[in-house]
């Protein structure tokens, strides 16, 4: 009976995260300088905030909003 509730539950939580893993596909993608190496990063999203572009940028960034400042040069429009 333990072992029932224990995949219910189981499949209950994977249930409820269905769909928050969806893979996206990168808009574009830049050149940044991390750690003295270059390194290509995907990047999957563009905005403005505060007159000030932004990309929401892969590894090694871990799919956070970034500066444009950050990257030496983008692919980007």
């Amino acid at each position: 009976m333990k072992k029932l509730i224990m995949c219910v539950a189981a499949a209950i939580m994977l249930s409820g995260c269905a769909g928050v893993l969806e893979k996206q596909q990168p808009v574009c993608s830049g050149t940044a300088i991390v750690g003295g190496q270059e390194n290509k990063v995907q990047i999957y999203g563009v905005r403005k905030q505060n007159n000030q572009t932004q990309y929401r940028a892969g590894y090694p960034f871990n799919w956070r909003w970034v500066s444009a400042n950050t990257f030496t040069g983008t692919t980007c429009k």
